[in-house]
């Protein structure tokens, strides 16, 4: 038993350094298409796989044919439990438990704990592909779409695929395309039509960022932390208020508060390099190695100064382009603070990156500020790097 964890416990490592060392994206304009053995799944924008630290995530319901829309099995049941914010994917011999509020994965069998986790997106779990395709003894392939334009396939499969990965895109391609058409029919208002072309026009360049109530605007939050002061009370604000917001932390911070680091990638958030130094890129690859090393996960996103954003994007980091960047004073009132955020960003209805700077005033006026956004209709949703 001691041998078959071992082995386990390499193949997964093995997974994971196989997954951070696949091409990343980093435009938001990127379409994922999923495959499950040799059919292709609908694409909706709130079942799309997404990045996440480096790694490939999809929804927990592509492993169970019951609830993947398109009945195709790998073998695999999955049930998730809302009051627990449990989920669980078991077959006959094996049983992987996902603890959401604690960030943890378990090997209901053996006892086994691993550093994989699921985050929550777009209302419903998603499972990082590696651990899960290891786990279970699948397999899975990410593979550009020739014929789409920043088209991408995940491909899920178990020993019931029958072509390689190669002639399955080849004799895909009018299914991927009519799921591509149904997909930009249900972004198109009410009333209107559309047939598009793959490869051409809106079709090719689909605004993941729009929520369905289009009276709401999409904000990203993120918070700069040049230290670990008030963060802990900005986890327990954006905890108690159901949000999600990404951390850009210096390399010194990474290396001195990891139980923070730990807390916010337990609890969902995104982690990202704060790097505004002299030498940008020397921070980001010491920020990225030390998150390596204390989680075994792996981040593309980066703060760095707006001069040397396009350099680094070439080098394939994410940067952030904030819309917005505000520190509260001690003598102001969470109430004032919030009205006069809330003023600031107007009526815009583009997508909103606002950046707090991290600190005990942070910490005190963010749950105002939350509520306050909500009430102007801005929607705070979870930053990931497929959509900065």
């Amino acid at each position: 038993m001691k041998k078959k964890r071992r082995i386990l416990s390499w193949l997964m490592a093995v997974a994971l350094f196989t997954a951070l060392s696949l091409p990343m994206p980093v435009s938001a304009a990127n379409l994922y298409f999923t495959a499950i053995n040799n059919s292709v799944a609908f694409l909706t924008s709130d079942t799309m796989p997404l990045w996440y630290n480096g790694t490939i995530y999809v929804p927990y319901t592509v492993f169970d044919a019951s609830l993947n829309g398109i009945g195709v099995s790998l073998g695999l049941n999955a049930s998730y439990n809302r009051g627990s914010n449990l989920l669980t994917l078991f077959n006959l011999q094996q049983m992987l438990v996902f603890d959401l509020n604690n960030g943890t994965c378990r090997d209901e069998i053996t006892g086994v704990v691993y550093s994989a986790r699921a985050i929550m997106s777009n209302g419903k779990p998603y499972l990082a592909l590696n651990t899960v395709c290891t786990f279970f003894d699948l397999e899975y392939s990410y593979s550009q779409l020739p014929y789409i334009p920043q088209g991408y396939l995940v491909r899920v499969k178990n020993a019931d695929a029958v072509l390689d990965d190669t002639s399955f895109i080849d004799q895909a391609q009018d299914l991927i395309g009519m799921r591509l058409q149904e997909y930009t029919q249900s972004l198109s208002p009410a009333g209107t039509t559309a047939n598009p072309t793959p490869g051409t026009g809106a079709a090719s360049r689909p605004n993941t960022q729009t929520p369905v109530d289009e009276s709401n605007t999409a904000t990203y939050l993120a918070f700069r932390c040049g230290s670990g002061t008030g963060v802990e009370g900005i986890l327990s604000a954006l905890e108690n208020g159901g949000r999600r917001a990404v951390f850009f932390l210096t390399p010194e911070v990474l290396d001195t508060e990891r139980d923070l680091v730990r807390r916010m990638l337990g609890t969902g958030h995104s982690v990202g390099i704060l790097a505004d130094g002299e030498d940008p890129a020397a921070e980001l690859e010491w920020g990225r190695l030390l998150l390596e090393e204390l989680t075994h996960t792996r981040t593309t996103l980066a703060y760095v100064p707006s001069g040397q954003a396009a350099e680094l994007e070439q080098a394939g980091w994410v940067c952030w382009r904030e819309t917005a960047l505000l520190e509260p004073d001690s003598a102001v009132s969470p109430a004032a603070f919030s009205s006069d955020a809330v003023s600031r960003l107007g009526g815009r209805k583009d997508t909103v990156y606002l950046t707090l700077e991290a600190g005990e005033d942070t910490a005190r006026v963010l749950s105002t500020l939350l509520r306050y956004l909500g009430e102007k209709r801005f929607v705070v949703d979870i930053p990931v790097e497929t959509r900065l």
